[in-house]
C-alpha cells in the first residue's frame, strides 16, 4: 500500500514528466532569424512572426506570452505580457490561440515596439497554463546604404503602411494555399500603398467608380535611388485582377504591372499595381537615375483601387523578404501645419508631399 507522501512523489514525477513531453513536442521558431531594427520616430520597430509548431494530438491554447527586453549588458529594460486575466482577456487580441493537434500557425509578434537599448529579447509562451517555452531573439540594426526620394511628387494618403494592423505586416505565408504557391517569407513585410490627393485631401470624384474618377489614376511614378531595371510588365489591363495560380512560377504577378530595379546587392524597390504600357519605353538590363519616371499609377493586378504599391526587398523570388525604406526631403501635413523631415519612415495615415 502506498504511503499519502510517496502518492504524492509519483504525482509530481508525472506531472513534471508529462510537461516536459509537451514542452518536447512543441517548436517555436521566428523569421526573419534576425528581425531589422526600424527606427519609427523616437523608437525601434520590430517587424517578425513566430512559427508555432503542435508535434502532439494534444489540443494547445495559448494562456500567456510576455517578453523581456535587455540591453548589451543583459539588464532587463522592459517586461510586457497577454495573458487571460478578467473578463476581456488580452491575450484575446492574438486571433488564433488553439492549436488542435499536430498543426503549425503563423503568429504575429504583438509587441513590435522596443525601445532603442534592446539588444535581446526573451520571449516565454505559456500553453494550458502550465507549459513554458521560450524563445530568443537577437534583433540587427538596419541600414540603409542609397537615398530614396518618395516615388511621387503629388500630396500623397499613406493609405496602407507596415504597422501592426496592416494588410501588408499580416502576409501569412503558413497558409496553406499561400504556401503551396511557394512562398517563404513576407516580401511586403515594409511596404506601403500610396493614394495621391487633391487640394482638398479627397482622394476622387464622383462615387470612384472608375479608374479615372481617382486623381492618381496615371500619375507619374518616379525610380527612389539610381539602380537597374530586374523585371518588369507593362501589358496587364486596369482591371483589378490577375492570374492567382501564375504565382507559382512568377511571384510578382501579383502587382500586375510592375517595375523592379536594383539597388544594390540584396536591395530591390518595387513599383506594382502600374497604369497599362505606362512603362513599354522601358525594358530590363536599363540604368535608371534617381527620379527618372518609370511608369505611372493604375489598377493592374490585386489593386482595389488606384494607387502605386511601393516596396523594398531583398530579392524577387519566392524566399523574398521585405526591408525597411527611409526617404529623405519630404514633409507631413498635420491639419493646417506642416513639418518639414529631413530623413525618415512612414506610418499608416501620414499625409505627406516630397520637397
Amino acid at each position: 500500500m502506498l504511503s499519502i507522501k510517496n502518492s504524492f512523489l509519483i504525482l509530481t514525477v508525472v506531472l513534471v514528466n508529462g510537461i516536459t513531453h509537451a514542452q518536447n513536442n512543441i517548436k517555436i521558431a521566428h523569421h526573419p532569424e534576425h528581425p531589422l531594427k526600424e527606427k519609427t520616430n523616437n523608437q525601434y520597430s520590430l517587424n517578425f512572426d513566430f512559427i508555432v509548431e503542435n508535434n502532439s494530438k494534444d489540443t494547445l491554447k495559448l494562456t500567456r506570452l510576455e517578453v523581456r527586453l535587455f540591453d548589451k549588458n543583459n539588464a532587463l529594460v522592459q517586461q510586457k505580457f497577454l495573458d487571460n486575466n478578467g473578463t476581456a482577456p488580452s491575450i484575446n487580441t492574438i486571433p488564433n490561440i488553439h492549436w488542435n493537434g499536430v498543426s503549425q500557425r503563423l503568429l504575429f509578434n504583438p509587441f513590435p515596439e522596443v525601445n532603442s537599448v534592446t539588444d535581446k529579447l526573451e520571449y516565454i509562451f505559456t500553453f494550458n497554463d502550465s507549459i513554458e517555452v521560450k524563445n530568443v531573439v537577437i534583433p540587427k540594426e538596419y541600414e540603409q546604404i542609397q537615398d530614396f526620394i518618395l516615388p511621387i511628387k503629388k500630396k500623397l494618403l499613406v493609405y496602407d503602411g507596415h504597422d501592426f494592423y496592416s494588410h501588408h505586416r499580416r502576409f501569412d505565408y503558413e497558409f496553406v494555399p499561400i504556401k503551396q504557391m511557394g512562398f517563404t517569407g513576407n516580401f511586403m513585410r515594409y511596404a506601403y500603398d500610396f493614394a495621391v490627393l487633391n487640394p482638398e485631401g479627397k482622394q476622387y470624384i464622383n462615387k470612384g467608380e472608375n479608374n479615372t474618377d481617382w486623381f492618381g489614376f496615371g500619375t507619374d511614378v518616379l525610380a527612389v535611388a539610381d539602380g537597374e531595371i530586374v523585371a518588369i510588365e507593362t501589358n496587364k489591363k486596369d482591371d483589378k485582377t490577375f492570374d492567382i495560380p501564375a504565382l507559382v512560377n512568377n511571384p510578382l504577378a501579383l502587382y500586375g504591372n510592375y517595375v523592379v530595379i536594383k539597388h544594390s546587392e540584396n536591395v530591390y524597390s518595387m513599383y506594382g499595381h502600374l497604369k497599362n504600357q505606362s512603362a513599354t519605353a522601358l525594358k530590363v538590363g536599363d540604368k535608371i537615375r534617381k527620379g527618372h519616371k518609370i511608369g505611372a499609377i493604375g489598377t493592374s493586378g490585386s489593386a482595389f483601387f488606384p494607387h502605386l504599391h511601393f516596396e523594398i526587398r531583398n530579392s524577387i523570388n519566392h524566399e523574398a523578404e521585405g526591408l525597411p525604406s527611409y526617404f529623405n526631403n519630404y514633409s507631413v501635413f498635420l491639419g493646417s501645419t506642416k513639418k518639414d523631415i529631413k530623413k525618415g519612415t512612414l506610418a499608416t495615415g501620414d499625409i505627406i508631399q516630397s520637397k
